[in-house]
């Protein structure tokens, strides 16, 4: 058993299955970096979430308020974040800076329901090692 990692490996929920675009997140110790692992890189966009923004933002997945049912083209602001739906499809942005990162309606429900159900992208689990 590896010891807890801080090396900020990317990780995506067990739902994404062999899919290579999803959610990713990974935890550095400090910060939650957010992208779609579809869209990885220089220069592509990443979102940066403090770990109390985080849970914040996860607390706002588990009450449903970020539900493909919920959202729309108006912006939502949660904690450090806001989150958006369009034709393109869920886009979450940091406050103020940088270019949104965009899933399709699949991926983010993969998220969701990784969150939700699943207890994964807390910051527990992003710790976790992969062998855990």
């Amino acid at each position: 058993m590896q010891a807890q990692r801080r090396d900020g490996v990317w990780r995506k929920s067990a739902r994404s299955g062999v899919q290579s675009n999803c959610v990713e997140a990974r935890f550095d110790g400090v910060t939650v970096w957010v992208r779609n692992s579809n869209d990885v890189g220089p220069g592509r966009a990443v979102v940066g979430f403090g770990a109390e923004g985080w849970s914040v933002f996860l607390e706002a997945v588990r009450a449903g308020e970020l539900g493909l049912d919920r959202l729309g083209a108006d912006a939502r602001s949660v904690g450090e974040a806001t989150v958006s739906r369009d034709g393109r499809g869920v886009a979450v942005q940091g406050r103020g800076y940088g270019p949104p990162v965009v899933y399709t309606a699949a991926e983010w429900q993969a998220f969701l329901d990784g969150v939700r159900h699943d207890g994964e992208f807390t910051l527990a689990w992003l710790s976790e090692s992969a062998t855990a």
